[in-house]
């Protein structure tokens, strides 16, 4: 054998490694060798290597669809929460009992219902019962998906027909209780919506809420923000910020008047909302802007795994009280609803 490996590196060089061996029935040694490939030199293989396009990393002004050079009197780098502290208000919630009705209000799909009962159940968690109501009584789901979240967190919701049973019930309960308002999608240039709008919030004397979805076109949203801000709304939540990757539409639109309150922090129930304020705005695009440049456009590919969860039980509705209420017994989304806030902790 030694004789063999001699001769292979005699004829192939030093680099040969031998890839099998066999006895010959001549009583030798058949050896089965090979070489690397020869490689270029390095000077060369990077002369010969296609160009690489790098496209360079937007700002993150760019990146939010944002222009605040007016605030920056040299061109120097803005410190943007300190831009944002200066030019956005911030304004927390009020959910005790001595304040208003919040009455939520928004375009569709915005996220209003959801936002509805995060709040609810974030009182309820605190040991505190607010009685909801809804003005949506004729969008197939609606109802039923805040009865789902009402019956397991044991209060009361109302489905309310118009302006004068709105003004009845909130002076009942008002000073009692909080008082949660869901209403109705409106298109903010449909004159006949907001004028509706307008009347529910008069009657209630509510504080109207607009909950608006991050992510959209930033001269939209400042458009869409500022309806609502000149229609009554006071405050925004921002939902759906787990899935946009752009809030310059957000800050547009409280730069033209509307207080930031709260934004979504994902799809749950439980602490499904933050407080907004101008440090957790500039995290949150700073977070938003830095994970665009590792992530494609495709986004990460990631398989989402299916959640165990217990079976909760359901409580009745509270029923001290001779008011109308609604509690469907066979509710679309109520099992998902239970599962969900089952998977947190339960109430």
């Amino acid at each position: 054998m030694s004789a063999a490996m001699a001769t292979l590196r005699n004829t192939l060089g030093e680099d040969a490694f031998i890839l099998s061996s066999r006895a010959t029935s001549e009583g030798g040694i058949e050896l089965t060798a090979a070489l690397d490939p020869e490689l270029p030199a390095e000077d060369e293989r990077i002369k010969s290597s296609p160009a690489v396009k790098t496209v360079p990393k937007k700002t993150f002004q760019d990146w939010h669809g944002l222009d605040l050079s007016s605030f920056s009197d040299d061109g120097s780098e803005l410190n943007y929460k300190k831009v944002f502290s200066e030019n956005i208000s911030f304004e927390a919630l009020d959910l005790s009992v001595e304040a208003p009705p919040v009455m939520v209000c928004g375009v569709p799909g915005s996220g209003k219902t959801l936002t509805i009962s995060r709040l609810a159940t974030r009182l309820a968690l605190a040991g505190i019962a607010p009685v909801v109501m809804t003005t949506d009584t004729e969008r197939s789901g609606a109802l039923e998906q805040l009865a789902a979240c009402t019956r397991i967190l044991g209060l009361d919701l109302i489905a309310v027909e118009s302006s004068k049973m709105l003004e009845n019930l909130c002076r009942v309960k008002r000073g009692k209780m909080p008082v949660l308002i869901d209403t109705g999608a409106v298109v903010p240039f449909d004159e006949k919506g907001m004028k509706i709008l307008a009347g529910l919030q008069e009657a209630a004397e509510a504080s109207l809420i607009l909950v608006h979805p991050a992510g959209e076109d930033p001269f939209e949203t400042e458009e869409t923000v500022s309806w609502f801000h000149k229609n009554g709304a006071s405050k925004m939540i921002v939902s759906r910020t787990d899935c946009a990757r752009r809030l310059g539409g957000v800050v547009r639109g409280a730069m033209a008047g509307m207080s930031l309150a709260e934004a979504s922090t994902g799809s749950q129930l439980i602490g499904g909302l933050r407080t907004l304020d101008p440090s957790r705005l500039n995290e949150l695009m700073m977070s938003k802007w830095e994970t665009a440049s590792t992530i494609s456009s495709d986004g990460p590919q990631k398989k989402l795994a299916q959640s165990v969860v217990p079976i909760v039980s359901r409580r009745a509705a509270n029923s001290d009280s001779n008011l109308l209420k609604t509690n469907v017994s066979t509710v679309t989304g109520a099992a998902a609803l239970m599962r969900h806030i089952a998977a947190q902790g339960g109430v």
